[in-house]
């Protein structure tokens, strides 16, 4: 699954682990910053997931979360709340 928020490039990974027999949400954010682009991977609970549906969604509010964050700190007078 892939999606545009807050102008960064949210690209959803999800991986089987074939021990626990669940899907790890995984999910590439990528941005442009000062003509360079930028990456981070983030990566949750390997145990939860049985549906990789549900591990997509979890990985996607998990992006939105961090990009709020982060994006907050670096800019709180220019950050627009999505909600």
């Amino acid at each position: 699954m892939e999606l545009i928020y807050r102008s960064c490039r949210v690209l959803t990974i999800p991986e089987l682990n074939l021990d626990a027999d669940c899907w790890i949400p995984k999910v590439d954010v990528s941005w442009e910053e000062q003509g360079a682009l930028r990456h981070q991977l983030l990566t949750g609970p390997s145990d939860i997931f049985k549906i990789i549906d549900e591990a997509e969604v979890y990985a996607i509010d998990m992006a939105k979360a961090w990009i709020d964050v982060e994006f907050m700190t670096a800019d709180p007078e220019n950050f627009v709340s999505a909600e």
